[in-house]
């Protein structure tokens, strides 16, 4: 699906114009999580509160997590490699409390 400029449909017919017209770009909204956080306000609460509550609610769905998360093209094996050492700091802490534990 293209995104044409009115000048670039001389080709076209009217009805094949139409089917070139150009569309909003949406992002699919995949699962039960919406893709957007909604507040609003209650009867006689304080903005700060208000605000507080956006900023909780935003932490707890993850999407300023996700943000920075694609914010720049990681490549697959970055990925790996970092959930690998994420995996093996775990265990690590995990031993070394078992140890402290015995002890």
């Amino acid at each position: 699906m293209g995104y044409r400029k009115n000048n670039q449909y001389h080709d076209y017919s009217r009805k094949d114009m139409k089917d070139y017209e150009y569309r909003t770009r949406k992002q699919d909204t995949n699962g039960s999580r919406p893709s957007h956080v909604t507040i609003t306000p209650k009867n006689n609460e304080p903005i700060d509160r208000t605000i507080k509550r956006f900023i909780r609610k935003v932490k707890k769905s993850g999407i300023a997590e996700e943000f920075r998360k694609r914010q720049y093209y990681e490549k697959p094996s970055m990925k790996k490699r970092k959930e690998k050492l994420r995996r093996e700091a775990t265990i690590k802490k995990l031993q070394e409390e078992e140890g402290k534990q015995k002890t």
